[in-house]
């Protein structure tokens, strides 16, 4: 799936992930999409993004959205969601 057509279907399913083209956060064109909502955002009242205690996860509808659409989530740091494509 296209980056602009997952970050719409992203932002529609769970707006408090705040999802945009990861290039607003590294500052360069680049593939990949930033999760601006992983620090604080809750949906369903269950954090979008999880780092600590040894548990990385991710709220399981986006990563639902991510694996359907055949991108992949990473962490850039404990309060940092980031996801690219294959």
């Amino acid at each position: 799936m296209k980056e602009k057509t997952l970050i719409n279907k992203i932002n529609k399913a769970v707006p408090e992930a705040r999802a945009v083209p990861a290039e607003e956060f590294y500052g360069y064109k680049t593939e990949g999409i930033w999760f601006k909502g992983t620090e604080s955002g809750y949906h369903d009242n269950k954090p979008i993004f999880y780092f600590w205690a040894g548990e990385e996860q991710v709220h399981e509808k986006l990563a639902k959205i991510l694996d359907d659409a055949g991108w992949h989530w990473e962490p850039y740091d404990p309060g940092t969601l980031m996801a690219f494509p294959g």
